[in-house]
């Protein structure tokens, strides 16, 4: 039974963070805390693990779909997973919580900027200038800095980033999808010395992650606009917020 439940749950969240161009891990991680699992044996690779595998089969549709950026992806791509490592240096340096309330701070701007996003046009091809790609560059690599300092994905910071210099929601979260795979693997890979796997879980959840994540990238591109995707991201930047805030200030 647990299977079952476990695999519907990883579906239906594989499905929204697929729309939203984002690995899984944002909600399975607090989702299968709620069953009891251990979290930094268990639930932490697992969902790592899952948040890989999810970006990477939104970003096959998004891909298929050809919605991805991939002159913004690559680079991207690359200095957030160069620059993680600055960010876990600096842990010596700062205390952590301040970060934490930084970070809090960062993600109700970035919600309260998604939810009036400057006016998007999906009905014709989106340019992307140079220019706009060296500005994203530049943003990603404080980005990648930050991410790797709280240990969290680079993507819920990057996709309204991208929005906030110009690219279209759906653009942004196509073109997120990639750059979030490899950092996912990469913290995965972290974690395998000491990670405890059922295999049975692993392999089922996965199964129906994957399916999801597609299913969500598939709908998202062919059916929801850019405005109606960054209300939503808004949404979940808040709920993201909130969770970090009892975190710190009740558990």
């Amino acid at each position: 039974m647990l299977y079952i439940v476990l695999s519907i749950l990883l579906f239906v969240l594989s499905f929204i963070s697929g729309m939203l161009g984002l690995g899984v891990a944002f909600v399975a991680t607090p989702v299968l805390g709620l069953f009891g699992f251990e979290l930094k044996h268990v639930i932490m690779p697992w969902s790592l693990w899952l948040n890989g595998v999810t970006a990477i089969s939104s970003a096959i549709a998004f891909s298929r779909a050809r919605m991805v950026d991939w002159r913004t992806a690559i680079p991207l791509l690359i200095i957030t997973t160069a620059t993680a490592p600055v960010g876990v240096w600096l842990l010596q340096f700062v205390p952590t919580q301040i970060v934490w309330w930084i970070y809090i701070a960062v993600l109700l701007f970035l919600a309260y900027r998604m939810t009036f996003p400057p006016k998007m046009d999906d009905s014709k091809a989106q340019v992307i200038g140079d220019m706009t790609r060296v500005k994203a560059g530049v943003a990603s690599a404080a980005i990648g800095v930050f991410a790797g300092f709280l240990g969290v994905g680079p993507g819920f910071l990057m996709m309204p980033t991208l929005v906030m210099l110009g690219y279209t929601a759906r653009i942004a979260a196509a073109t997120n999808a990639v750059i979030v795979t490899l950092p996912s693997f990469s913290a995965f890979a972290g974690h395998l010395a000491t990670a405890q796997f059922d295999w049975g879980l692993l392999i089922a959840t996965s199964v129906a992650a994957v399916i999801g994540a597609q299913a969500g990238a598939i709908y998202m591109s062919k059916r929801v606009k850019s405005l109606t995707l960054s209300r939503v991201f808004a949404v979940a930047l808040i709920m993201l917020a909130m969770q970090r805030i009892w975190i710190l200030v009740i558990a």
